[in-house]
């Protein structure tokens, strides 16, 4: 037997990629977060595909503005919640469930709040788990055992390039996206020994375009995060990153065809990619982590 995590010792064999393809179109998609910049983008990506969406965010007026950008035929629900709680995914299941097959679940959701970890408020720590963490649990928990009932589905998790290499003054955002991380790659163990027609994907973009500060800040319910310091440097190093980020356009489209062919890991941006090889190879040697923010 292996160590405390049950690893055998012997050598890995991975198992070959899924060759089937799914269709899309015809079905029903949830997707939390829509009314952000990615979020809108997935909508308008599946909506192209020819799904009905239920579309979820905290914010009415931004869930009218991204069903303002899709075409006029799409069929959608609105459910305005939080997705920190579970009785607010089992309404996107319910209305889902109620409109067709529900083929698919984004859960997408997500903020942050940049600080040094032992300064940030523990309310917005909580916060950033919550809605990051806890917001794809109980979407898991809510569609997977209809899916698995059903007999299809595929469940994707919005995680991000700080789900797989850490960075300064982002630890609450680092942590939960790294849990989200570990919750897919487990997810998609159990369902390969469950229920191997329900499929997973987590998504880890780079940097992009969208408004998730001013978004993350208005969550929160405050008007800026009052840094100093090298958290202020920090939090300024990353807005920038992201305002010349890829469109999140980008995202959408990396989002489609992987669930089109059923693949796990959804790297929009080959960066993330190498960050990841990097800090896997430094572990290998025994050294320092790197900080990405310079």
């Amino acid at each position: 037997m292996g160590d405390v995590l049950g690893i055998p010792h012997t050598t890995y064999r991975p198992r070959p990629l899924r060759s089937e393809v799914m269709e899309l179109n015809s079905a029903v998609a949830i997707l939390t977060g829509a009314g952000g910049g990615i979020g809108s983008a997935i909508a308008r990506r599946l909506a192209a595909e020819g799904m009905s969406l239920v579309l979820a965010d905290r914010d009415a007026v931004m869930l009218e503005h991204t069903v303002e950008s899709l075409p006029e035929e799409t069929v959608v629900e609105l459910v305005v919640g939080d997705v920190g709680m579970a009785a607010h995914h089992e309404q996107l299941v319910s209305t889902a469930t109620a409109m067709g097959e529900l083929k698919l679940s984004v859960l997408n959701a997500g903020v942050y709040l940049p600080g040094l970890c032992w300064e940030i408020p523990l309310e917005q720590w909580e916060l950033q788990m919550q809605v990051n963490f806890w917001g794809v649990l109980h979407g898991i928990r809510a569609a997977v055992p209809v899916m698995i009932e059903q007999g299809f589905g595929h469940v994707v998790a919005t995680s991000s390039g700080a789900g797989l290499v850490a960075t300064p003054a982002l630890s609450p955002y680092v942590a939960s996206k790294h849990a989200v991380v570990g919750l897919m790659e487990s997810l998609h163990h159990e369902l390969n020994r469950v229920a191997p027609a329900v499929h997973s994907s987590v998504i880890c973009p780079g940097n992009i375009r969208t408004p998730m500060a001013a978004n993350s800040r208005a969550a929160a319910g405050i008007e800026t995060e009052h840094l100093l310091g090298e958290a202020l440097l920090v939090a300024q190093a990353v807005r920038a990153g992201n305002d010349a980020g890829a469109d999140a356009d980008t995202v959408a489209d990396a989002l489609v065809q992987a669930v089109v062919e059923n693949r796990f890991w959804v790297l929009p941006q080959p960066e993330v990619a190498w960050g990841a090889l990097d800090r896997v190879q430094r572990i290998m040697d025994g050294r320092e982590p790197i900080d990405l923010i310079g």
